[in-house]
């Protein structure tokens, strides 16, 4: 059951916000909640992929219930179809016959298309849920705040229980302000084990909740119209238990199972019909009674299962109550004073809660119950119930009309089939802003919420980039006009000039240049061999001395020929120019030819040399030492 704890002003934070800074997660819960403007919303969610497409399952005892629903905009809906499909109860959620039925049932239901959430509804029998109130604090410290101060009421193993948390909103209680949460635990294992179902099925869940988040989804999209400041109540009957759920203002104030449920009327009901045959025994009973016990037996049989169907008809059954009525051999009256024990003590239980929920909550009153339920129960029972509770009741209808819902197939003719699809619907209206998803957690929230502030950043960076090559083009632009102006300015000084050029002017300037490349040349030529002994001491390292260096520079070049004397043809290119160095290598034994190869390569990758080869080269004793003396020679560039 939910209970209401509060933490006083002196334990404030208890030590437990020295550490840890979480985000700002409460902002971003609350603003999802509050409408946006267009553009507000574009700059939050530069990038939107959110399918507007959602299918609500509810898996029940012996049947599957599905709703398909299309958001057209916050306040808009479309039911695009529903159903229910039995199964058989007996098979177990892990045998794999579950799901080669359940794998066909909802590829046929939401077809070939994947661009659809879903979202199902898990046992509520193990989730507990706590309202607290908490002293206001800074928004990074409220998820330690609550994590702690739900601990202290009611400790939990992180590695079992999954913990998660919803800001209902802010109270002023006393002399301070405070903020009211609803804290809720769920089993690791039972979310683990529905979500491996639908992910082997071929469908993943995009979202895992329970019932009473699934009607307070319906209060929140205005399925069922309740005022602000009003608290309702609703009722679940189940097959083997029960739920009491309060809200106000569309928020899940106090929840309690009770175990009491359809099959503990149904079970007086049977204890009541068989007790009225206990003496009929076929033991001592003489040959020409067996027949008649028997028979007695066999209608005692037919009446308690027509019976059951008659006041808790399942939605698909086969048998119609009226026509069941009209079977029954005792009468409407003596069969509800069979159940009617059982059912007190459901009545009681639910008023026990309403009277707690009045008392620790300010005194709130319940003005309204409704009731839904996986079966069909009478009208008897109905009424009985809002008599004993001395207020109104009504079965809850999740297809009623409005102008924010658009059904495009017919809605159930039955109220309590309407009634059974409140789950499925309330899943196929859910939403991470409005509904918990166990799949989705505060933890979640806040990767999302930093995942949404590097985005944005993205985006700002990205338009600011843009802004610069703008402004970078413009000022191109601007360049390349002030560049046409520049050249159209030259053109026309350029026309201006008269300047006479002719062949003799240009043979002039050719001789100049051909004079010029003379004179480089020959200084070149004129301090060639110190150029060359420059580079060969520049390229020698310590480990090699230079015995001798010669050069092989060919003929010296003919004196200039007289005037009129014809020039000969040169028959034969003259010889390349050779450098001839002599050395000795010194160091290690093993490392002298390497050194040697690595000194010539230096030489080659010099601009003045090519073309390395050794003429000579052998190992001798300079002293005491080891070296290689070698004859090395190179083609001058």
């Amino acid at each position: 059951m939910a209970k209401h704890d509060e933490i006083s002003s002196t334990e404030r934070l208890l030590d437990l916000i020295r550490t840890e800074n979480e985000e700002e997660f409460a902002d971003s819960g609350k603003s999802s909640q509050r409408p946006a403007g267009r553009l507000k919303s574009l700059f939050r969610n530069p990038i939107s992929f959110k399918k507007n497409v959602t299918v609500g399952v509810d898996i029940g005892y012996d049947d599957l219930k599905l709703v398909k629903i299309k958001r057209v905009s916050d306040q808009y809906y479309e039911m695009l179809e529903y159903t229910l499909v039995p199964f058989d109860p007996e098979i177990p959620r892990e045998n794999p016959q579950f799901y080669k039925f359940l794998k066909p049932t909802l590829a046929e239901f939401c077809g070939l298309s994947r661009a659809i959430d879903i979202w199902c509804t898990i046992s509520s029998a193990r989730v507990e849920t706590r309202h607290l109130r908490i002293p206001k604090v800074p928004p990074r410290q409220i998820p330690n705040a609550i994590y702690w101060s739900y601990q202290r009421e009611a400790a939990f193993n992180e590695k079992e229980k999954l913990f998660d948390f919803e800001i209902l909103g802010e109270v002023q209680d006393e002399q301070s302000v405070k903020t009211d949460v609803l804290a809720y635990t769920v089993p690791v294992d039972e979310v683990l084990t529905l979500k491996d179902m639908f992910a082997k099925a071929g469908f993943p869940l995009t979202g895992i909740s329970i019932v009473p988040f699934a009607f307070q989804t319906l209060l929140r999209a205005h399925r069922v119209e309740t005022a602000i400041d009003q608290h309702v109540s609703s009722l679940y009957i189940g097959r083997d238990w029960s739920r009491i759920d309060i809200f106000s203002g569309g928020n899940l104030m106090l929840s309690r199972g009770i175990k009491a449920g359809v099959q503990t009327m149904m079970e007086a009901l049977r204890k009541e019909i068989e007790s009225s045959s206990k003496g009929l025994s076929l033991v001592k009973a003489p040959n020409e009674e067996v027949g008649r016990i028997r028979a007695v037996k066999q209608k005692k049989r037919l009446d308690l299962e027509l019976a059951q169907k008659y006041f808790f008809g399942y939605i698909h059954g086969s048998t119609p109550q009226d026509a069941a009525g009209k079977k029954l051999s005792i009468n409407e009256g003596k069969i509800f004073g069979m159940i009617q024990p059982a059912l007190e003590r459901l009545v009681r239980q639910v008023e026990r809660t309403i009277r707690h929920y009045a008392l620790n909550y300010e005194n709130a009153r319940v003005s309204k119950i409704y009731i839904s339920s996986g079966v069909s129960p009478h009208k008897r029972i109905l009424n009985y119930i809002a008599e004993e509770l001395g207020m109104p009741t009504e079965v809850l209808n999740p297809f009623s009309e409005s102008g924010s819902f658009l059904p495009h197939v017919p809605v159930p003719d039955s109220i309590s089939e309407r009634s059974a699809f409140a789950p499925a619907m309330g899943m196929a209206l859910a939403d991470n802003s409005r509904t918990p998803n166990f799949l989705f957690t505060y933890k979640d929230k806040h990767k999302a919420v930093r995942n949404q502030r590097i985005n944005r950043s993205l985006f700002a960076a990205f338009a600011l980039l843009m802004a610069v090559c703008v402004g970078i083009s413009f000022w191109q632009e601007r360049l390349i006009r002030d560049k046409d102006a520049q050249k159209v300015r030259l053109q026309q000084h350029l026309e201006g000039y008269n300047l006479r050029i002719d062949n003799n002017l240009i043979l002039k300037l050719v001789e100049e240049i051909r004079n010029k490349n003379r004179a480089d040349k020959a200084i070149g030529k004129k301090y060639l061999n110190l150029a060359i002994i420059g580079e060969v001491v520049k390229l020698t390292p310590s480990n090699v001395r230079l015995l001798s260096i010669s050069t092989q520079l060919g003929p010296l070049p003919d004196k200039k020929p007289p005037k009129g004397a014809k020039k000969k043809k040169q028959k034969t290119e003259p010889p390349p120019k050779v450098l001839i160095l002599e050395g000795i290598v010194q160091g290690d034994r093993l490392s002298l030819e390497s050194a040697l190869a690595g000194y010539l390569m230096e030489l080659k990758n010099s601009p003045l040399f090519d073309r390395p080869t050794i003429n000579k080269k052998s190992f001798e004793f300079s002293g005491n030492n080891e070296v290689l003396l070698f004859t090395a020679k190179l083609n001058l560039v």
